[in-house]
């Protein structure tokens, strides 16, 4: 994989919504990335797979829980993204749920007019993705996984990262489709032994 790092200043990750009482303000539900000081380029024709482990999650209530992805690089990108639960410290998919954004779980999304800026290493555009249609709990484990499909849609797309993030989200990359994968499957744990690429939090409000 030729995989493109580019460096900017140190950002750190902010979630601003305005507009919101403080009852709707958004609460981690994990340690965040932090500062988004990277980007991870030539991401076209790979799955990024991040880990959410039910053991890391805090204990804040709220009414929904969102996961928040970032872009360095584009406008739009033609995505697959599903989330797979599984036991807590298990493999075993037991149940396979479309993460969307603006309605659309598989297609081309257009991000852009939800960055306010035109998306950089310097400026991270990280954007809220839909609610998902439940809570995440600690007994299980979460992985969110994002297939960019091959083709010019996504040959400018960058992802954010951050450098000696602290978070407890585990990431990898693989260069196969992995959100095709049905309950009963089992996730190779090998896909997750790195840092976290693209979703860079998780909030409940």
């Amino acid at each position: 994989m030729k995989s493109i790092f580019k460096f900017g200043w140190t950002l750190l990750f902010t979630l601003a919504i305005s507009m919101l009482s403080p009852a709707q303000t958004p609460k981690d539900l994990v340690a965040g990335v932090g500062p988004l000081t990277n980007s991870l380029a030539a991401v076209s024709g790979f799955s990024v797979i991040n880990l959410i482990s039910g053991n890391t999650l805090f204990p804040a209530s709220g009414k929904q829980t969102f996961l928040n992805v970032g872009f360095t690089q584009g406008d739009k990108a033609d995505v697959t993204m599903v989330l797979y639960t599984t036991r807590r410290n298990n493999t075993v998919i037991e149940n396979v749920t479309p993460v969307t954004f603006g309605g659309i779980s598989s297609g081309v999304i257009l991000f852009g007019s939800a960055c306010g800026v035109t998306p950089s290493t310097v400026h991270p555009c990280v954007i809220q993705l839909d609610p998902l249609p439940f809570k995440l709990v600690p007994t299980n484990d979460y992985y969110f996984v994002t297939h960019f499909t091959t083709n010019s849609v996504n040959a400018p797309v960058d992802i954010a990262s951050a450098l000696n993030s602290r978070t407890t989200i585990v990431g990898g990359l693989d260069r196969n489709d992995d959100t095709a994968l049905v309950a009963g499957d089992v996730i190779p744990s090998t896909l997750v032994t790195g840092t976290t690429a693209f979703l860079v939090g998780v909030t409940i409000q």
